[in-house]
């Protein structure tokens, strides 16, 4: 940052904290109290040497904040081929259950169609006995 720049963030901050402008109606603003350039100037470059350490950490927290966002979105396509291949297999569990259900009704309707195939042809199959006098026997 160049010189000028750290002076309007050093003015900007101090008028962002509540030291800066503000007056009340019947009250002189506030007088800055006399600094000397070559005090600013240490205190501006004290300050430039921090920020100066404080960028490769800076660099590195927005190198991970780029990994993690691309990360974000391999886990969100992730999330909807996932999505897609359950709602798939919901579908095809649904499609086997009316089958079995289906199946189920076909074979309890052979099995009533065979009972009565069988309960009217059985008689037939015996054939007729014969009574003996008066019917008692």
């Amino acid at each position: 940052m160049t010189l000028h720049r750290r002076v309007f963030a050093l003015a900007l901050a101090v008028l962002v904290s509540g030291r800066g402008l503000a007056v009340e109606p019947d009250q002189e603003p506030p007088r800055m109290p006399a600094v000397e350039p070559a005090q600013a100037l240490r205190a501006l470059q004290r300050e430039h040497e921090a920020l100066v350490a404080q960028q490769p950490a800076l660099q590195e927290a927005a190198g991970q904040a780029a990994t993690l966002a691309s990360q974000n979105q391999q886990l969100e396509q992730q999330i909807q081929t996932l999505q897609t291949q359950v709602d798939g297999l919901r579908d095809e569990a649904a499609a086997l259950r009316a089958d079995d259900r289906r199946r189920w009704f076909v074979t309890g309707a052979a099995v009533l169609a065979g009972g009565l195939l069988i309960g009217l042809i059985q008689p037939l199959l015996r054939g007729r006995r014969r009574r003996g006098y008066g019917g008692f026997r």
